[in-house]
């Protein structure tokens, strides 16, 4: 077996095990997954804000080798950092977070799928080619999952740069949505009505951005054709 398949096969196996290791850990705890914004806000509340943020933000790009939930990362840089400084440290975490997990599926899996590419997978490869950047826009507009997003696009052709693009400007929406719903839990009285209706604004959207470049590029497409 070649040097680079026996260190991918070494790197799936220390990613399978930290996986499971994180799985039991989490089991063993008996914590519900709704408790972890508020005992990440315990814990980074003390550290001080150049260390929390350091902390969050390493956390945020590491994630995805355990595939733990973005959105509750983002409701604890509300709770934390407040509306400004958590949608900051969000952008950036999710952004450098999204990158790393689709370099990671690319370079494991990315040559066996373009040698197996079925006729439906090499017209979805080209369309990518082609748009991708407003393909991940959309893809990122409609709340699919997003580490399917990053592990999927990895595997495919689209480019690093349409890729990290599309990634930036489609997870705005809903980083504010996030983080502003976390910071309404540490608004003030007064203020919470406010944070938590800016909240739903920019979530929905996001969705209504979605559709308009959904029909934009129907429209392209259907120019094209004629």
């Amino acid at each position: 077996m070649p040097l680079r398949h026996r260190l991918k096969t070494l790197m799936a196996v220390l990613w399978l095990l930290l996986f499971v290791a994180a799985a039991v850990l989490w089991w063993r705890s008996d914590m519900a997954l709704t408790e972890i914004p508020d005992l990440l806000q315990v814990w980074l509340s003390k550290l001080g804000l150049p260390m929390a943020a350091l902390i969050y933000i390493v956390i945020y790009v590491l994630r995805p080798l355990i595939f733990f939930p973005p959105s509750l990362l983002a409701l604890a840089a509300g709770l934390v950092f407040g509306p400004r400084l958590g949608i900051l440290f969000t952008i950036i975490g999710e952004n450098v977070s999204a990158i790393f997990a689709f370099l990671l599926a690319r370079w494991f899996g990315r040559q066996a799928i373009a040698a197996h590419e079925h006729e439906l997978a090499r017209r979805w490869d080209e369309r990518l080619k082609r748009n991708g950047l407003v393909a991940v826009m959309i893809m990122r507009l409609i709340y699919i999952p997003f580490d399917l997003v990053n592990f999927g696009c990895g595997l495919t052709a689209i480019s690093l740069r349409d890729f990290t693009l599309g990634t930036f400007l489609g997870v705005l929406p809903s980083i504010v949505a996030f983080v502003l719903l976390g910071g309404a839990g540490a608004a003030g009285v007064g203020r919470r009505l406010d944070v938590l209706t800016l909240s739903i604004v920019f979530f929905f959207f996001g969705l209504i951005l979605a559709r308009w470049l959904h029909r934009r590029e129907e429209n392209k497409t259907s120019s094209r054709d004629e």
